[in-house]
């Protein structure tokens, strides 16, 4: 698969159309609005890793499923039988069901690595290192479970996850970046960064314009932005 399709795009579609969404793999899922899993309904987003796919439902509910050789992607425990929880069919992440800030309300996800948002703006990752061995965010607590991220005491409202990095939107509307910059997705004069960083909040932007969302491909990153 071409680089530039490394890491899929969640298509969403309104009036019942299915949820999109394309793996490293090549794998493509589409979600209608009928399924054969027991409990996976009213799915509201749908993201893609390198080697699987994550979704969320309306009541905050995550699942995830995918290559069982790569089990830390799917933040939960796995199990060759099919009447338990195969990699390969979509299981409920139980780690994230009973948080302190309330239910998961945004899913992000790329490389390796998938993200959570809760009702109260707290941040949770898991994941695992590029098999290639190419660079990776320092994530401290970066494991196969839901682990809660700092960024510098702050409320976070948007994340984005790329092939190796991350983009952070807080409260404030203050853009925090980690990860490779072989490629400039971090918008700093740096090949890499191993803790969270605050960058301009609109680079180049002029007065009266403000970030109120991020986004992320592969190797670059993207800022949405309110004037």
């Amino acid at each position: 698969m071409p680089q530039e399709r490394a890491q899929a795009v969640s298509l969403c579609w309104a009036n019942n159309w299915p949820h999109l969404a394309e793996a490293c793999n090549g794998v493509v899922v589409g979600i209608t609005t009928t399924t054969t899993f027991s409990g996976f309904h009213n799915i509201t987003q749908l993201v893609s890793f390198a080697t699987g796919f994550a979704a969320l439902s309306a009541s905050g509910r995550v699942w995830t499923w995918g290559d069982a050789r790569f089990g830390a992607c799917l933040g939960r425990e796995t199990s060759t039988s099919p009447h338990h929880s195969p990699a390969e069919m979509p299981g409920a992440v139980e780690d994230v069901l009973d948080l302190p800030t309330g239910r998961i309300v945004r899913l992000a996800a790329g490389g390796y690595v998938v993200a959570a948002l809760t009702a109260g703006n707290d941040l949770y990752v898991w994941g695992q290192g590029h098999p290639g061995g190419r660079p990776l965010p320092v994530l401290e607590g970066l494991t196969d479970r839901p682990a809660p991220v700092d960024i510098q005491d702050n409320d976070i409202v948007d994340v984005a996850v790329g092939d190796a990095h991350l983009v952070a939107l807080t409260t404030e509307g203050q853009v925090f970046v980690i990860g490779d910059n072989s490629n400039g997705q971090l918008g700093l004069p740096v090949k890499a960064v191993d803790s969270w960083r605050a960058v301009s909040s609109v680079p180049g932007g002029g007065t009266g314009q403000s970030v109120v969302g991020v986004a992320a491909g592969p190797q670059n990153s993207f800022l949405m932005v309110r004037s």
